[in-house]
């Protein structure tokens, strides 16, 4: 990161840290400056007056390049997912994250929206690739051009790490929490953007996404009913990407693009398990799309 850069993201990390000093006690507002974590924000390079100077840190749509030999994704019906997004490890600010990722490698995401498939393949620096066309059947998008930006993230307060920092196993404890009065909530929101194509950090998608990878017979949908099993079962995933989703405009989306009221928006949430990141397996991250 450069020093401007530097400069940001600790500017981010000191209001975030004073909220809680504001509205939690002492011991609560330490526990809450452990949550905080760093992440990328993936901004369009049209929307960055200084993009010109930037890598291209990630590509929305288009064609993606695939090593030679590997098969186009698909979904447990045979169906071929679309492509949604490559991310240039690479390219991503140094020291910018605390996930781990391949330092010189690409990671590209593939999806079917409707039926909440996805699947992320990791593409090796130096791999012989190619521009492969589409099959018959997966969407192709507008490409877009992305930089990356470094920032500070905060979690929503029905996070699994939330609910178990505070020791919340009750839904009494955590309404009864200042972390959900209204007064905390409203600063919080200042620093969160719902729509936006993001790395590492917290999902910033409506809802919580990390209850909803748990099993079709356990996945929680009130994060307030979540029992404490269900917290330190939730807690073992972390967000690897979020892109933002336009429904009606089919995918990728611009965040911010002053959409129509009613226009269904959302984001599609990559996240993984702590220990298959630290395999380097992106295979197993899920998909949860959020609207």
């Amino acid at each position: 990161m450069d020093h401007e850069d530097r400069a940001h993201v600790r500017a981010q990390e000191r209001a975030l840290r004073d909220i809680g000093r504001r509205h939690l006690g002492a011991g609560d507002a330490e526990r809450w400056a452990a949550l905080l974590r760093p992440g990328v924000r993936l901004a369009v390079a049209d929307e960055e007056w200084d993009a010109a100077e930037l890598p291209t840190a990630a590509r929305l749509g288009g064609l993606p390049r695939l090593p030679e030999g590997t098969d186009w994704p698909s979904g447990p019906d045979g169906a071929p997912l679309s492509f949604v997004a490559a991310v240039d490890c690479a390219a991503l600010p140094a020291d910018a994250l605390d996930l781990g990722l391949p330092a010189e490698d690409s990671l590209a995401f593939f999806a079917s929206v409707h039926r909440a498939r996805g699947r992320v393949l990791r593409v090796p620096a130096g791999a012989a690739c190619g521009v492969r066309p589409a099959p018959p059947g997966a969407e192709v998008f507008p490409a877009v051009r992305l930089v990356a930006r470094p920032e500070f993230t905060a979690p929503f307060p029905d996070h699994p790490r939330v609910r178990e920092a505070f020791g919340l196993h009750t839904p009494q404890d955590f309404y009864d929490h200042p972390v959900n009065d209204q007064s905390f909530l409203d600063e919080l929101a200042e620093y969160g953007h719902r729509f936006e194509h993001r790395v590492g950090g917290y999902a910033v998608a409506p809802g919580t996404a990390e209850y909803q990878v748990l099993g079709a017979d356990a996945a929680v949908t009130d994060p307030s009913a979540a029992t404490a099993r269900d917290i330190l079962r939730a807690r073992e995933w972390v967000l690897l990407a979020q892109f933002h989703h336009e429904s009606a405009a089919g995918m990728p989306g611009r965040p911010g693009d002053g959409a129509p009221a009613g226009r269904r928006r959302g984001a599609l949430v990559w996240l993984i398990r702590e220990e298959d990141l630290a395999r380097g397996d992106f295979g197993a991250a899920v998909l949860v799309p959020r609207w």
